[in-house]
């Protein structure tokens, strides 16, 4: 699969195992295939019935949030076959469209589902609804929880971009801190990992990524809205994205060099190894496993080809942390 270029690919890391989506061209739909690390080669592929957003385990399944002309959905797929065994929410897209890089997470023995103006819970192993817990005013959010599920954080804000960054109880949703921010969209979040929640926020001409510390959303002297540079908080274009995986923080923006693309302790932001991609202007990252780089590179036409690029070894560590 690896082999050949597909039409907008994405590369999900869920429960040991790597996998990739495509849109089948012509309008046929999209596909899914569990891909073996050591070949590349697809061991198992089945229909999806829209855009793969995320993808996540829980509960002996996989469950994934898909997204297309009549909204989002959450789907629960049989991990072995890869088939939809049911289809739980259909709700309106976030705005603007495909807003918030996470609508699931797991926290507190349930699933959680970022729905632009409402965080909506999942019994597990169900996935029936359980619980709504309104954001007023949100139009779009992102949700994370780290592999121990104590702490739910949310990302929100309004059409305008004024939100905040908040923890929530991962049972009730009840709001346990919030930090206002401003920016186009909801800050996207991830984590926690090393105490810290670290965030990522466009701002319209430009971007940044910040860490901010538990239990108060804390950032810090010398935090971004004050101007300052430093490992805690870095600038870079409106892409810049900060995502934990395999335990450590990785900080990677499109045309950033090995200055903003690499890898870093997740409770200080101190860079550990940079992440060398072979055309950092070109190359787009798709997702970080536990031994690789999943990123796309140009192909013919409208499609791109799916590289592996081995993660450094100083980045490899400590596991589990989404």
């Amino acid at each position: 699969m690896l082999a050949r270029p597909l039409l907008n690919p994405r590369v999900a890391v869920a429960a040991g195992g790597v996998y990739l989506a495509w849109q089948v061209p012509g309008g046929a739909g999209w596909r899914i295939a569990r891909i073996a690390p050591a070949t590349g080669r697809a061991e198992v592929t089945a229909a999806l019935p829209a855009a793969l957003d995320q993808l996540v385990a829980a509960a002996g399944a996989l469950w994934a949030a898909v997204s297309g002309p009549s909204g989002q959905q959450v789907l629960r797929l049989d991990p072995r076959t890869l088939a939809v065994t049911g289809r739980r929410l259909t709700w309106p897209q976030g705005y603007p469209l495909f807003g918030g890089a996470h609508a699931l997470a797991v926290a507190g023995g349930g699933l959680w589902v970022a729905a632009a103006g409402a965080l909506l819970r999942l019994a597990l192993p169900s996935g029936r609804l359980s619980l709504t817990v309104r954001i007023p005013g949100a139009a779009s959010a992102d949700v994370s929880a780290g592999p121990a599920g104590a702490v739910l954080v949310v990302g929100e804000a309004d059409r305008e971009g004024r939100g905040a960054v908040q923890a929530r109880d991962p049972v009730t949703g009840a709001l346990l801190a919030s930090r206002p921010m401003l920016g186009v969209v909801a800050p996207e979040v991830s984590g926690p990992a090393g105490g810290a929640v670290w965030v990522s926020e466009p701002t319209g001409m430009m971007g940044y990524v910040q860490r901010l510390g538990l239990p108060g959303l804390t950032a810090g002297p010398g935090s971004c809205p004050d101007g300052g540079v430093t490992a805690r908080c870095v600038g870079g274009t409106n892409a810049i994205t900060a995502r934990i995986a395999g335990g450590r923080l990785w900080v990677t923006d499109p045309a950033g060099g090995a200055r903003r693309n690499y890898c870093a302790d997740p409770a200080t932001g101190r860079p550990l190894a940079p992440l060398r991609l072979p055309d950092p202007a070109l190359d787009e990252i798709l997702a970080i496993g536990p031994a690789a780089v999943y990123y796309a590179t140009p192909g013919p036409g409208d499609t791109q080809y799916v590289r592996e690029l081995a993660i450094p070894a100083a980045c490899a560590g400590r596991r589990g942390a989404r």
